[in-house]
């Protein structure tokens, strides 16, 4: 499965009752960062403010996906898949811990990489 070079696709808000926003692009990146001593693959999306974090190839995480969403008040912070416990947990207290220049360097970065690598 490689799911790090598949295109993402996030939609916000599904368990509202209310009008479904729609799917925002993940696509830009990747690149590799270190949380919680193993390997992530970072996207940035179309709204320039919302990253992905992906497990890498290797990562006891795999499958596993995190979701930084802004909010009002800063960022929220969500996970899914079924990796090993013992590997997301430390990376969600390193990324719970991100501050906005790290996340503003992080975005640059993704684009950065998007714009030297050709379209998929």
């Amino acid at each position: 499965m490689l799911l790090a070079a598949a295109a993402f696709t996030v939609a916000f808000g599904l368990q509202d009752a209310g009008p479904q926003p729609e799917p925002m692009a993940c696509e830009m990146g990747p690149v590799t960062r270190t949380y919680g001593q193993s390997g992530w693959l970072v996207y940035a999306c179309a709204d320039n403010r919302t990253l992905v974090f992906v497990s890498a190839p290797g990562n006891p995480a795999m499958p596993f996906v995190f979701i930084s969403t802004p909010t009002p008040d800063g960022y929220r912070l969500q996970g899914e898949g079924n990796g090993s416990q013992d590997a997301t947990r430390p990376a969600f207290e390193d990324l719970s811990r991100m501050t906005e220049a790290e996340r503003n360097a992080l975005l640059a970065e993704t684009k950065a990489a998007s714009v030297a690598t050709p379209s998929r």
